[in-house]
């Protein structure tokens, strides 16, 4: 069977077309609150070697604290590496998870890796210095982000870590630092 070279072009350029469409809806999607907190963390990660995550460009634009519209922000840098340098140098995961979020995500990683029995709620939230319900909500957000997997055979929290979260080296994403300066300013760096 020979493929008409025109029927070939004509498929191609309508599946260019949807592709299109879909990244424009994404983009379409934000609320004008959530393109204003990505439009100042694109122009906060060029300064200062800054590393800025989505909870405190969320804070310095006045963006009410949602892990709703936090994780609809985060899936868009997610599928738009081209931002800036920043993401595709230290990865989404870095810009989007909060504090807790990767110290969670860092204990869960390294009990796995290292062979260790699966911590439970009580235990991480003692270890981060958190309470138990903003670990529960921390490891939802991990699930969303296709971090973890609910596991009832992983006892503990039971949460499973995705096989290319253990395997990652040298895992940066999960490394931060917040800088807070005297004029009020705060950010990341790694």
């Amino acid at each position: 069977m020979k493929t008409k070279p025109w029927l070939l072009l004509t498929v191609i350029a309508l599946l260019l077309f949807v592709n299109g469409v879909r990244a424009a809806n994404v983009q379409a999607q934000l609320t004008p609150q959530e393109q204003k907190v990505i439009d100042y963390l694109v122009k906060d990660w060029g300064e200062d070697s800054n590393v800025t995550s989505v909870d405190i460009a969320m804070n310095a634009v006045k963006v009410a604290p949602s892990d709703e519209t936090r994780f609809r922000i985060g899936n868009y840098i997610k599928a738009h590496p081209e931002l800036h340098e920043v993401i595709r140098r230290w990865g989404w995961v870095t810009l989007v998870l909060t504090p807790d979020e990767k110290l969670i995500a860092r204990a869960l990683i390294n009990a796995e890796r290292d062979g260790k029995a699966v911590p439970s709620v009580t235990e991480l939230a003692k270890a981060i210095g958190a309470k138990e319900p903003d670990v529960k909500r921390g490891l939802a957000m991990l699930e969303r982000y296709e971090i973890l997997k609910k596991d009832s055979k992983a006892g503990g929290v039971g949460y499973a870590v995705l096989l290319r979260y253990i395997k990652w080296q040298p895992r940066l994403d999960f490394v931060f630092h917040k800088i807070s300066l005297d004029s009020g300013r705060q950010f990341n760096v790694n």
